[in-house]
């Protein structure tokens, strides 16, 4: 594909713009292409395609992904200096990226930032902080999330409560990964494959291997209703 987009950009055999760089940089990004994406992008700038607020988000992304923060960094200052506005897809990116190289406090200033210029933390902005403190073995700072969530209007998913069973799991707080249930069905969701094996996985590490058996046989009775419900009926 390198060669061939070359190949068209040299002999002028189509008039690439925005939404094609911001495609192959995303396609050799999310590759871990690094390279090649970068080399891309300097092609694209030589043929005069201005970038925007996503071909950076893709750039934070994939240098994000790639571990290269020097990198990412140097792409938010260009941004900074440049004056493009941050939307919270930015936000999101570069707040995941810092949570799993464990820099919290770069990844809390961010999230206090995202907040001053008034833009509202998504499900996936509470999912990065989340994983982010579970890693880092911060209970004391997902329960800070939890009360943030209280207090604004976030729509939760099934994503963002598997995220929270996983962290409390990963810390060995069973009382509170088990309170997560309660709070799925008091915001009106139901638990998933993934939340019981979340829970069964951090039950069996923590050496609970009854409560582990109890829900695997909750998984069990759950699967075999499911499936008798979906027989017909012949009668």
């Amino acid at each position: 594909m390198e060669s061939t987009l070359f190949e068209m950009l040299r002999e002028g055999k189509c008039e690439p713009d925005v939404w094609t760089m911001n495609s192959v940089l995303r396609a050799f990004g999310s590759s871990g292409q690094i390279e090649t994406m970068e080399k891309c992008y300097e092609k694209f700038q030589s043929a005069g395609i201005e970038p925007n607020i996503k071909t950076f988000n893709i750039l934070l992304d994939s240098y994000g992904k790639a571990e290269q923060y020097e990198k990412m960094s140097a792409v938010m200052e260009y941004m900074q200096k440049y004056h493009f506005s941050w939307t919270i897809v930015t936000y999101n990116v570069v707040i995941d990226a810092f949570g799993r190289a464990g820099d919290l406090k770069q990844m809390e200033y961010l999230f206090r930032l995202m907040r001053s210029e008034r833009l509202k933390p998504s499900c996936v902005t509470l999912c990065s902080l989340v994983r982010a403190y579970g890693r880092a073995g911060k209970a004391e700072k997902i329960g800070n999330v939890l009360r943030f969530i209280e207090n604004s209007c976030v729509m939760l998913d099934i994503v963002f409560f598997n995220c929270l069973v996983d962290a409390y799991g990963r810390l060995g707080c069973f009382a509170e990964m088990k309170g997560v249930l309660e709070m799925m069905e008091k915001k009106g969701w139901k638990p998933d494959k993934i939340t019981y094996r979340t829970m069964i996985k951090a039950y069996k590490i923590g050496g609970m291997i009854s409560a582990a058996k109890e829900l695997q046989a909750l998984m069990r009775m759950a699967e075999e209703t499911r499936l008798e419900m979906g027989k017909p009926d012949f009668r």
